[in-house]
């Protein structure tokens, strides 16, 4: 039952991350940017566009992964975009784990284990996507008070796994 419930929400992150980006190449991408919920998704309207989209995070050189999730958890500066985070929730602890190299350990407030389904992917892979632009980041693992989720099909999440174009879309014949 637990594995047909991860799957599904798999399933669902893959739908709705579909054309993730297709919209952002109008703004300007600078080295480094934050992943937040999309204004279609926010304003409940989502349809076919994309789940997640970024704006830019202004920095002078490569920020350590504390300061790129502090600057996430605090929210998005542009008015389209959404925090995918619980209120309240503040980052503990950001390690790299000294058995898994690439590996970073996120350790987050109580507030993120309320997250399930859909809200908890689409939230971890706004901190996934974030901190896999640092160099070195293969893979993250994110815990709320402590805990991994039981919610998650598996622990170590990585960018790879998020899809970020409309496949669906390339596919349909058009006038359909």
């Amino acid at each position: 039952m637990r594995s047909r419930r991860a799957l599904a929400g798999l399933l669902t992150l893959l739908l709705l991350l579909c054309a993730c980006g297709q919209k952002s190449e109008e703004k300007q991408r600078g080295d480094y940017v934050l992943y937040f919920l999309s204004g279609a998704l926010k304003a409940g309207t989502s349809g076919h566009g994309p789940a997640l989209d970024w704006e830019p995070y202004a920095c002078e050189e490569a920020p350590q992964p504390e300061t790129l999730l502090k600057a996430l958890l605090s929210g998005p500066t542009l008015e389209e975009l959404a925090s995918p985070f619980p209120k309240g929730v503040t980052l503990r602890q950001c390690v790299w784990d000294e058995e898994r190299p690439g590996v970073l350990v996120v350790s987050l407030s109580e507030q993120y284990g309320a997250l399930t389904d859909i809200s908890l992917t689409l939230a971890d892979y706004c901190i996934v996507l974030t901190l896999s632009q640092l160099e070195g980041v293969e893979g993250v693992e994110i815990r709320a008070g402590g805990y991994s989720s039981d919610y998650r099909s598996h622990q170590l999440l990585q960018a790879e796994e998020a899809l970020l174009t409309d496949r669906l879309i390339e596919q349909v014949p058009q006038g359909s």
